[in-house]
């Protein structure tokens, strides 16, 4: 532990205008212990105020306040503080793959099936007198997937922790929080993205989701396939509404991605030189630009600066994508490895016996699935 750690203790406890005896596991009042017939009450307040100040002040070695607590005093102070830090940072973490992927919560590590369903919907048939109305069957697609387990771990020697004078031990929350974010963000990108950019398995011709001639990112280009996502149908013929549509672009389009997007004016040029100025650029409307930083690590080919992607919003009728975590287990969550040695006639300490470490890991528990094709369009941005 560090004397920076025990120091913002010792602040939060003064600025919360915290009584000390609160502090140290009473919640009466003095006087109360008084009526009790307690009169060392009081001295011992007195006590444990002249401590902490010395702790506070310096004048008190960090190891005697070590000593002073006990095993269940470290949880309370520190583990669950770290593991509430980890949740808040997680949370404030900002990633894109909400936007396009509907999140879904699994209730233990079996495989899950999603099914896809259609037959029914469709246009109603005239019926003659006495004639019998047509009879509809119903088909599935299914989607399976299964949530797993992922982990990483460190651990802060002893020497580490009482030389931690930077405060690297209260950045670990923040770090393990953006692991956990930036493993979300992977897994989904993944489910669509390849090296070459576009997921071959996902963006083919048999469904139909690969933007004719694989054009650059422009305005035309845009327009072209915001239309052929919201001219789909489902197997009957029926169309399916896509009312928002996410753009995903790499860091290499993001730039141009959000001038299209922001574009205040746009002049058409006609077939005989007549230029048309349409106020606002016409495709802005329900249409949204996510940057995916992954997508520049999950393409390894020049593509990842060229490669684009729509998806029509997750919580339409259809999700193009499906992302699932535990029931329970939503967030990651942080876990340390039981103190094994303490000092003779005195309290456990955080580091291990044989190796003088304090460990912790986080684990976070999901998986996911690529939903319906016909959800989303892509380009690899080539030209070809």
């Amino acid at each position: 532990m560090s004397n920076t750690m025990f120091e913002q203790r010792i602040e939060a406890l003064d600025a919360d205008s915290a009584s000390v005896a609160a502090a140290f596991g009473g919640d009466q009042r003095v006087g109360d212990h008084a009526r009790r017939g307690d009169p060392r009450w009081e001295q011992r307040l007195l006590e444990a105020q002249e401590f902490m100040h010395d702790v506070y002040t310096g004048r008190r070695g960090i190891h005697h306040f070590v000593e002073a607590m006990s095993t269940s005093d470290f949880p309370l102070l520190f583990a669950d503080s770290l593991d509430r830090q980890l949740y808040g940072a997680y949370e404030a973490t900002p990633t894109t793959w909400q936007n396009y992927a509907r999140a879904a919560t699994v209730n233990d590590f079996r495989e899950v099936k999603r099914f896809a369903t259609s037959g029914i919907r469709n246009l109603l048939t005239r019926v003659g007198e006495l004639a019998e109305h047509p009879r509809r069957s119903q088909t599935e697609a299914e989607y399976k997937y299964a949530v797993h387990k992922y982990e990483a771990g460190f651990a802060l020697s002893f020497e580490a922790m009482i030389n931690d004078d930077l405060g690297a031990f209260r950045r670990l929350p923040q770090d393990l929080a953006q692991s956990a974010r930036d493993s979300e963000e992977d897994f989904v990108t993944r489910l669509y993205v390849g090296p070459n950019g576009p997921l071959s398995d996902v963006y083919s011709g048999p469904n139909d989701n690969i933007l004719a001639g694989n054009p650059p990112l422009s305005r035309e280009a845009l327009q072209a396939a915001i239309t052929k996502l919201m001219k789909r149908k489902d197997e009957r013929g029926n169309p399916i509404q896509v009312r928002a549509i996410e753009l995903v672009v790499g860091t290499g389009l993001s730039l141009a991605a959000n001038e299209i997007i922001n574009a205040t004016e746009y002049r058409a040029v006609g077939p005989n030189g007549d230029v048309t100025i349409i106020r606002g650029n016409g495709i802005g409307g329900n249409l949204r630009v996510n940057t995916n930083y992954f997508i520049d690590s999950v393409a390894s080919t020049a593509n990842a600066d060229t490669s684009w992607f729509l998806f029509a919003n997750p919580n339409g009728p259809r999700p193009a994508l499906e992302f699932g975590r535990l029931r329970g287990y939503e967030a990651p969550a942080l876990y340390e490895k039981i103190p094994d040695m303490r000092r003779l006639g005195g309290a456990e300490v955080p580091w291990s016996f044989n190796h003088g470490a304090s460990e912790k890991k986080v684990q976070h528990i999901y998986g996911g699935s690529f939903v319906d094709p016909k959800m989303t369009i892509a380009s690899n941005g080539t030209g070809s």
